[in-house]
């Protein structure tokens, strides 16, 4: 593994690339920003979303697809707070939503708008849960599905044509526009779903012995309706600055609630709080490319001054790479798999190559089966 040489992210991770002096394209996207005329971005802005408010007051300005965390409070915060628009807010509901989740998912609503929340067939999404940690080592598989594709089908359904998400891919450094402008429109979803999902598709599934009408949550509307309606969607990272840590000052401001707790895999508590097997997504993703949440987390603190790298480097020695075991025992059991066809799962996704093994090419594990990567750093 190499690693950028500003922050902690490594060359396995997906989509990302470095520049010719082993920088990735995260921290050089958040050297670019300083860079960016933000006030005529935003007046770019205020004519995209003028064009398509609603002037009859019949329906509704935009759609804003939410989880109920942060980056959901600080959308729904500006749209309507600053800027005055109508959105309908748009939830693909986890079946596996925390407490304090359900209370930031009140609390965004109390800031004045209507809100669908979708809930899929518990029985499909368990089923299509564990095809995707069997066969993809993500239990979240249909979540990560569904949150694409609801917004879009609430869109046409309710002909709203004007989408509107949180940052742009370029602030995990897996985008591939230098000024951060994206049109996210269905071909940009399915390109991006595809890349992220392994590239398969919920059509894919029929051959899998399930039925098409147990999986239409999962399908965008047709390219026609999409069409015929103009949906399209923006990046509301792409005209005003993003700059989570001054983002969480306002969002705590309207009632955001960090978890009393640190979820398991990082040190902070104000990431992920709505679910509770995202920790199973983030201990896969460590297995299979080395790196886990605590990475993603100390990269962003060290773009923004917050923490050196020896800092970061001595956090994600310590917290990231474990068994989550908040949930094992629940997650095992909705999973209906015992701990050892777990580990078995565990197994088949980690990439050998970055982990330490024994004289017999065995991973080597501690007492609590956790396994140790070959290195951390590029020294």
């Amino acid at each position: 593994m190499k690693f950028c040489t500003i922050c902690l992210y490594p060359d396995t991770k997906p989509g990302l690339h470095f520049d010719e002096n082993g920088v990735c394209f995260a921290c050089k996207w958040h050297e670019l920003k300083n860079t960016i005329d933000w006030n005529s971005r935003k007046k770019e802005l205020e004519k995209i979303l003028d064009k398509y408010k609603n002037k009859d007051g019949n329906s509704y300005d935009c759609i804003i697809p939410i989880s109920g965390g942060k980056d959901s409070h600080y959308l729904a915060y500006v749209i309507i707070k600053e800027f005055g628009l109508k959105p309908l807010l748009v939830n693909f509901h986890p079946l596996d939503q925390t407490a304090i989740g359900r209370e930031n998912l009140e609390n965004l609503k109390s800031l004045g708008a209507d809100c669908i929340e979708f809930t899929p067939n518990p029985l499909v999404y368990k089923k299509l849960a564990k095809f995707g940690l069997v066969e993809l080592g993500d239990y979240q598989w249909p979540e990560h599905l569904g949150i694409f594709t609801i917004p879009y089908k609430i869109a046409a359904q309710y002909k709203i044509p004007l989408l509107i998400w949180a940052e742009t891919p370029n602030e995990y450094g897996v985008g591939d526009n230098y000024d951060g402008m994206y049109i996210n429109d269905r071909k940009f979803q399915e390109k991006f779903q595809g890349f992220f999902l392994d590239k398969i598709k919920p059509e894919d599934m029929v051959k899998y012995n399930f039925e098409k009408r147990d999986l239409l949550p999962y399908f965008f509307p047709s390219q026609k309706e999409t069409d015929d309606i103009g949906i399209t969607g923006i990046f509301l990272g792409s005209y005003l600055k993003w700059d989570i840590f001054k983002q969480m000052d306002i969002v705590k401001s309207v009632g955001f609630k960090e978890d009393k707790i640190t979820k398991e895999g990082t040190y902070d508590s104000w990431e992920n709080l709505d679910v509770k097997y995202t920790v199973f997504h983030d201990y896969f993703k460590f297995l299979k490319f080395g790196f886990g949440r605590t990475t993603d987390h100390v990269s962003i603190e060290i773009r923004y001054g917050r923490m050196t790298r020896d800092e970061g480097l001595k956090r994600i020695k310590e917290f990231e790479g474990k068994i989550p075991t908040q949930y094992l025992d629940e997650f095992l059991t909705e999973s209906e798999l015992t701990k050892e066809e777990f580990l078995d799962i565990c197994e088949k996704f980690t990439n050998k190559d970055l982990f330490k093994k024994d004289e017999n090419d065995m991973l080597l594990r501690d007492e609590n089966g956790d396994i140790e990567k070959i290195t951390y750093d590029n020294n």
